[in-house]
């Protein structure tokens, strides 16, 4: 099969690589990749690989193909399968899991989901955070915001506008 290039973030990384492997390669490869771009090894001892919004993280034996990586897809690299989000509104809280390939909008549209906030009034709020300033973009993959835990906690705030 042709080369794909495909978009690799690893935990506690912002960091996007590109990086190009067979695509018949298994996902081991995808580890191999980040050793080579300088991930330690002992961060990838226990590591997964998740494929763009996937539950599961992706059999390391078996051909990126037959597991629906294409290219220019993004894949993750995280020793977490699950990382529990505490997400405050108010007065409100939710834990959810997701997988450390879920990006910010994602866990934001489940959030607002889960309280049932207006369509609207959600687009005048970002995640942010706790305890910080850090707001991270939408498209970020949550497994790039933890390293050695699997947790992390964010705020629904408004945005910050400036009117003149």
């Amino acid at each position: 099969m042709a080369n794909i290039q495909l978009f690799l973030q690893v935990e506690g990384s912002r960091g996007i690589e590109l990086i190009q492997l067979d695509g018949d390669a298994p996902g081991q490869e995808i580890l191999a990749a980040a050793v080579r771009l300088g991930v330690g090894e002992a961060q990838l001892q226990d590591a997964h690989v998740f494929g763009p919004e996937d539950e599961a993280p992706l059999k390391v034996d078996v051909p990126l193909s037959k597991q629906g990586i294409r290219d220019k897809h993004r894949v993750h690299v995280h020793r977490c399968r699950k990382i529990e989000v505490t997400l405050h509104f108010n007065e409100l809280t939710e834990i959810m899991k997701f997988p450390p390939a879920n990006t910010v909008d994602h866990v934001k549209k489940r959030f607002v989901h889960a309280i049932h906030m207006s369509p609207v009034d959600a687009t005048e709020h970002v995640l942010q955070i706790c305890g910080s300033e850090d707001r991270p973009e939408p498209d970020t993959q949550i497994g790039a915001l933890v390293s050695g835990c699997c947790s992390l906690c964010f705020n629904l705030v408004p945005i910050k506008r400036i009117e003149g």
